[in-house]
């Protein structure tokens, strides 16, 4: 049975962050991703020679450090593809494009606003928040919407202090940027030639104590570590640790998860005639948002991904709102593809169940990163994925036998 100093479970962002923190220090790690692919939430569709297009998370930022600096260690910091500056536009119910602006009263905003940017995020909604930031009016009209096409979800209860927190920047780096092979290929470029292993297809059955350690049922493969990294969606951590960390796992359940129906077209250059646009956002309307690959043009193909609310349209239906949508005949379409994402959907009061599920595994040699416990971005998965690593490092020349795990389930 071969052995590791760390095991990560999930080779999304936050898995591969991670294993190359972990991996700094000479330690011996294993990622063990469930799909045949990586970049868990992070979905590259490549079509056909250079053209790709995103089925989900689709923007990051210099203000991502850990992930460039993970990329920076794989020398591939140059091979990130700056995006071109486009901007957003509402859908209204006519079937126009309107720019956010015009949807923001600004006598409403400068009655609210000299007060609202004193008042604390913590313990209250993105709704309260920005209500209280910009008016009832504009977070109605501007606000929601818009905080709806970037969760792909209704916003309004997640929790205010998640959004739009501060990170540290890399300066060096594009403001906005993705990879060749688009963001998928940036993530697969952290594990080429990188001083950890991956193995994909194998999804994790069991995980038992060994030890001070832990034994791992995964794929074909039974392996013991160390430590441990845990880096999957909220729910599929809570069933793993039903047994080995109940009052962990119990927490963990009381998030909920909920999916986004995504379909992505690309068709010639000429057969819309939609202007360049970095994304659109549905108001009351059968999608989310669409993405589309506009911030890297391509000489004669263009993409859009919609991000369609569950269950409203089937496949046909998506196909003709599309087409509506773009302006367009769905016989245009050269390629078509769709998928389901999955993410969590915390309230406000998640946010403490968060901390304490970090305040329960503070002693123990496990560690969870994700999108659940911090916020829902990449750079959010990025940063968590930093902290945790540098905590289990910190434990790494500690681990021994004591009671933690014991307090851990009766709490």
């Amino acid at each position: 049975m071969e052995h590791f100093d760390f095991i990560v479970i999930g080779g999304g962002a936050s898995g591969l962050v991670s294993a190359s923190r972990l991996a700094r220090g000479g330690c011996s790690v294993r990622v063990l991703e469930a799909s045949d692919r990586l970049g868990g939430c992070i979905q590259s569709w490549r079509t056909e020679g250079d053209f790709w297009l995103e089925l989900g998370a689709h923007t990051a930022y210099n203000s991502y450090a850990p992930l460039l600096e993970a990329l920076d260690e794989r020398g591939r910091l140059e091979d990130l593809l700056p995006r071109e500056k486009v901007g957003y536009r509402f859908v209204t119910a006519d079937g126009r494009l309107q720019s956010p602006m015009a949807r923001l009263n600004f006598f409403e905003a400068a009655l609210f606003l000299p007060f609202g940017l004193f008042r604390a995020k913590a313990g209250r909604s993105v709704a309260q928040w920005f209500s209280g930031l910009l008016g009832q009016g504009n977070y109605r009209r501007l606000l929601a919407p818009a905080f709806a096409a970037v969760l792909s979800q209704r916003a309004d209860d997640f929790p205010a202090e998640w959004l739009f927190r501060k990170k540290p920047r890399m300066k060096s780096a594009p403001r906005k940027y993705t990879f060749t092979g688009g963001l998928q290929g940036l993530l697969e470029a952290l594990a080429e030639g990188a001083p950890f292993s991956v193995k994909t297809g194998a999804p994790a059955r069991t995980i038992t104590r060994e030890g001070t350690g832990f034994h791992v049922e995964a794929g074909d493969e039974s392996l013991t570590c160390s430590q441990l990294v845990l880096a999957v969606p909220v729910d599929v951590a809570a069933r793993l640790l039903a047994d080995l960390y109940p009052e962990v796992a119990r927490r963990l359940a009381g998030i909920p998860v909920v999916a986004s129906e995504a379909m992505g077209v690309v068709l010639p250059a000429g057969k819309t005639a939609l202007p360049p646009l970095a994304g659109l956002i549905g108001d009351d309307d059968s999608f989310w948002s669409v993405v589309t690959r506009d911030p890297v043009p391509h000489n004669t193909l263009r993409g859009y991904t919609f991000h369609f609310r569950p269950g409203v349209l089937d496949h046909a239906g998506k196909l003709a709102r599309i087409a509506q949508v773009l302006g367009a005949q769905t016989s245009d379409f050269l390629h078509v593809a769709e998928t389901a994402n999955r993410l969590p959907a915390p309230g406000v009061e998640h946010a403490v169940l968060a901390g304490e599920v970090l305040a329960l595994l503070e002693r123990e040699p496990l560690a969870l990163v994700g999108n659940y416990l911090n916020g829902l971005s990449i750079g959010d998965c990025a940063e968590r994925a930093v902290i945790e690593s540098e905590r289990l490092l910190s434990l790494k020349a500690h681990l021994a036998p004591t009671a933690a795990t014991a307090n851990v389930n009766e709490a």
